[in-house]
């Protein structure tokens, strides 16, 4: 079990030093800009995406997870933020499209900067790992499907949440008095 643990946070390690990053300034400005953020992503990716929307309100910055009831009327100057490891997914790419085509700001997190969903975004980051689609005759990971990817966007997520704090002056105290006290 242990070697499992340590091959899988070697694997983590690796998607995180090789990824680009390049466009974090202007993906952390478009979210500190913007007038309201909908973040989305399918499956595993999208439980992964509202761990950030939950930090994003800590930070006082209002956001929805797409699909809750919640959600109030989008429209110009705002943003939705997809996390999709193919860049593919039907249902993500149809999202995409349609708040394309209704003003709203696009940006993402993917491993396929050739995808859709990466030519509807004005900001991207790449995180460098397999898809469940990848080609490779041997998978390089020992994980299943898109876990890396998950592993890997939760890591990067949390980190941008470290990166918006300092960019917000937030600490540990100002997003506490935020945090959910009927849990």
């Amino acid at each position: 079990m242990h070697k499992n643990i340590c091959t899988i946070l070697a694997e983590i390690s690796e998607v995180l030093e090789i990824s680009n990053y390049d466009d974090v300034e202007n993906f952390t400005s478009k979210i500190t800009s913007a007038n309201r953020i909908v973040v989305y992503g399918a499956g595993r990716v999208g439980l992964i995406i509202k761990t950030f929307a939950m930090r994003l309100n800590h930070l006082n910055l209002k956001c929805n997870f797409l699909g809750e009831v919640s959600l109030p009327k989008t429209s110009t100057g705002d943003l939705l933020i997809i996390g999709s490891g193919s860049g593919t997914t039907k249902s993500v790419v149809s999202i995409a499209e349609i708040a394309s085509s209704q003003g709203l700001d696009i940006i993402s997190i993917t491993s396929n900067i050739e995808s859709r969903i990466a030519e509807l975004s004005s900001s991207l980051i790449h995180l460098k790992c397999e898809t469940k689609y990848s080609k490779f005759d041997k998978r390089r990971s020992i994980q299943p499907m898109t876990t890396l990817f998950e592993q890997s966007l939760l890591i990067f997520l949390d980190g941008l949440v470290l990166k918006l704090m300092a960019d917000l002056n937030e600490d540990h105290n100002s997003m506490l008095r935020r945090h959910n006290v009927i849990e």
